[in-house]
């Protein structure tokens, strides 16, 4: 079950059990504890007065990482796949990277620092792609 709030949502996961029990919480002891405590008690304050308060620090990326994580999708929707048409490493800095880039073609293009960056980010695209992403999940 999700219940919105305006500061966020929560996501509750309630299993069948016997009429008349008290509800329990069951929170996952790892790296993340902290957070999800913080959680459960936002939740319980939601519960209680209808209002639940902002999300703790660290749950939610922050409108900088936003921002990157979106131009990251972007460089990757661009790149393709191995079989897929893909922009170059040039059409790609333009678009996505550097919107009015005024490095020209050929070698200075080739020895410029925008084509070292892009590419690098064309990189953590992929390895986000790869698996990478997971590292997002964790605090």
């Amino acid at each position: 079950m999700v219940l919105a709030d305006g500061n966020g949502l929560h996501r509750v996961w309630l299993r069948p059990g016997p009429a008349g029990r008290s509800l329990a919480y069951i929170i996952i002891r790892d790296d993340a504890l902290v957070l999800r405590q913080a959680m459960v008690r936002r939740f319980e304050q939601r519960m209680r007065d209808g209002r639940a308060g902002r999300s703790p620090p660290g749950l939610c990326p922050t409108p900088f990482q936003r921002q990157r994580l979106s131009m990251l999708l972007d460089i990757l929707d661009a790149a393709g796949t191995r079989d897929g048409a893909a922009l170059t490493t040039y059409e790609i800095a333009r678009r996505h990277v550097y919107a009015r880039l005024q490095v020209g073609r050929g070698s200075e293009w080739k020895s410029s620092s925008q084509r070292r960056r892009t590419q690098r980010l064309i990189d953590e695209a992929r390895a986000l792609m790869e698996g990478g992403y997971r590292r997002l999940l964790r605090p």
